[in-house]
C-alpha cells in the first residue's frame, strides 16, 4: 500500500503511536479484509493483514 492509497482510504481507524514504526492504523482493504499499517515520514508499511469471517447462527 502506498501513501496515496492510504490517504484515499476512508475506512481507516487510528490505533496509536509506536516509537519504532510511527502512527499505526487499521485500514479496510476489501469487504472482509483488513490491514494494520504504520505511517512514518510519508512511508506506509503493512504490518499484518487479516480476514474477518462472519459467524452465521442457525
Amino acid at each position: 500500500m502506498n501513501f496515496q492509497a492510504f490517504k484515499r482510504n476512508s475506512q481507516k481507524e487510528y490505533l496509536g503511536y509506536c516509537e519504532l514504526k510511527g502512527f499505526v492504523y487499521s485500514v479496510q482493504i476489501d469487504s472482509n479484509k483488513y490491514a494494520v499499517v504504520a505511517l512514518k515520514n510519508g512511508q506506509v508499511e503493512v504490518l499484518i493483514t487479516y480476514c474477518v469471517k462472519h459467524e452465521v447462527s442457525v
